[in-house]
């Protein structure tokens, strides 16, 4: 006992007193839509289809990149040939819905070539995050006071993002202080902590869940595989997909897996304590 007081006081405190900052090592990709000549290598590259690109007419073309499906393997950004892709250091991203996660642009196609000119940023489909915060903000005002009572579901994960929400509760990070607690039964929930594609057998599962869970019940969907099914994909034989195809989800956290910070973010958001950031809003800079 004396020895564990002593190498206490030697350690002295762990706690970061603001665990959240840039990490260049762990961000998102960043596309410079202005420098990208859609050619479609970072497409092939993708192995999860996060950057995509259409061609909705003659001449035109359109580029997508989506948080919610994103890996962070960084294969796009040794694939592009115009270096349009870097890496962010921001890593605390969240939003309200899918639509949010991602940014597209449109470019002038050369009919001969192949190549692309950019155009302009596509506008984002759905509501901007500052609305669907106040619809948030609406349903759970005077029902959560200061504190968030989590029930974490399983619903199919490899354990990647269990093992970042278990940081979470470690020292360093101690997500208690922020009034944020772990609970055995969904009847003592306030939200739910969803990990890993919906798995067919899991399905029924998270739904009585989520019954069981008293209102204002808030969804907070964890990873790429949360976000959208991630490597798994969605409607396989065996799993369904991203949380929002069985439970209206309320908050997005993405990554794989996200590092802890953006999970405690994405709880202080879910609490209506912090406001979102995509991060896809540096996604698509204006040129220049």
């Amino acid at each position: 006992m004396i020895g564990l007081i002593l190498k206490s006081i030697r350690t002295g405190a762990l706690t970061e007193a603001n665990p959240f900052g840039r990490h260049a090592a762990f961000g998102f990709p960043v596309m410079d839509f202005s420098r990208c000549t859609a050619c479609g290598e970072c497409v092939r590259a993708c192995p999860t289809g996060a950057i995509h690109a259409t061609q909705p007419s003659p001449g035109r073309g359109i580029v997508s990149l989506s948080y919610a499906a994103c890996i962070q393997c960084r294969a796009c950004v040794a694939a592009c040939p115009e270096q349009a892709i870097s890496v962010s250091p921001e890593i605390e991203v969240c939003a309200h819905s899918r639509e949010q996660l991602s940014r597209s642009a449109s470019f002038d196609v050369d009919p001969v070539t192949g190549m692309g000119t950019f155009r302009q940023i596509e506008p984002g489909a759905g509501p901007g995050l500052a609305d669907a915060a106040a619809t948030l903000k609406a349903r759970i005002h005077g029902r959560l006071g200061r504190s968030l009572q989590v029930r974490q579901v399983d619903a199919g994960s490899c354990n990647g993002c269990e093992l970042e929400i278990a940081a979470t509760t470690n020292p360093v990070y101690d997500l208690e202080r922020f009034g944020i607690h772990f609970v055995a039964s969904p009847r003592h929930a306030d939200a739910l902590l969803v990990t890993g594609p919906v798995t067919r057998n899991m399905e029924i599962a998270l739904r009585r869940t989520y019954e069981a869970t008293p209102e204002p019940r808030v969804v907070v969907a964890v990873g790429a595989c949360g976000c959208s099914g991630g490597i798994f994909g969605e409607g396989t034989y065996a799993a369904i997909g991203g949380v929002d195809r069985v439970l209206p989800v309320d908050v997005y956290i993405p990554g794989c897996p996200p590092r802890p910070q953006a999970i405690l973010n994405g709880l202080l958001v879910a609490m209506g304590v912090r406001e979102a950031r995509a991060g896809g809003e540096s996604a698509a800079p204006p040129p220049g």
